[in-house]
């Protein structure tokens, strides 16, 4: 869960942010700011993701978009805000589909909302990007799950993440930025198990 510092600023991963502010009913934003200069941000209204902005050199890009582009790896700082800021400050920044933010934190589980420890047909899923000729380029990788958005993290140093799921149809969505670059689709049939996804044919 969320730090609290010296000053009072409390700070955490966003997944751990994320679960905190809707937990605790929250308004106002959770934050960061990285060394090359990138923002970015989220806005909640009363425990409900209302808004999202990221910038960086190229400009700046707000709402569903911008949630694409969140990092996912620098700590975040949490800022209160009354309702009415908070509301004021979403305006220009709408999420219309916040289940794209829930997916960084997995806020909320499909079937029923059961924990998995109560699931059978439950591991983690390793999933690797083959790049082959092709430069390796930091891409976001999304699993979608009945037609919404369950899971989403970055590449680690050596391509790949880990997911822990319910067996089941799954979609993976590579994006680099917020282009899709590559998809598939898989049954996921529960316990530990490697997937490997080519880009641009490699193998």
């Amino acid at each position: 869960m969320p730090n609290t510092d010296e000053s009072g600023k409390r700070s955490g991963k966003l997944a751990d942010c994320i679960l905190n502010a809707v937990r605790g009913q929250f308004s106002g934003t959770i934050s960061c700011m990285e060394v090359d200069g990138v923002r970015a941000q989220v806005i909640f209204v009363s425990g409900e993701p209302a808004g999202a902005e990221y910038a960086d050199g190229a400009g700046t890009i707000y709402g569903d978009i911008a949630v694409l582009r969140l990092p996912t790896k620098p700590i975040y700082t949490i800022s209160p805000l009354s309702v009415a800021e908070a509301k004021s400050l979403a305006s220009c920044a709408r999420i219309y589909h916040p289940e794209r933010l829930f997916a960084h934190a997995a806020v909320r589980n499909r079937r029923g909302g059961r924990s998995p420890a109560e699931t059978s047909g439950v591991g983690r899923l390793t999933i690797r990007v083959a790049f082959g000729q092709r430069t390796p380029v930091p891409l976001r990788i999304e699993l979608w799950c009945e037609g919404r958005i369950c899971r989403t993290d970055t590449l680690d140093q050596k391509g790949k993440v880990s997911f822990r799921l319910l067996e089941g149809e799954y979609e993976c969505r590579l994006r680099e930025g917020i282009s899709l670059i590559g998809r598939a689709t898989f049954r996921y049939p529960g316990g530990d198990m490697e997937l490997t996804i080519p880009v641009d044919g490699a193998a």
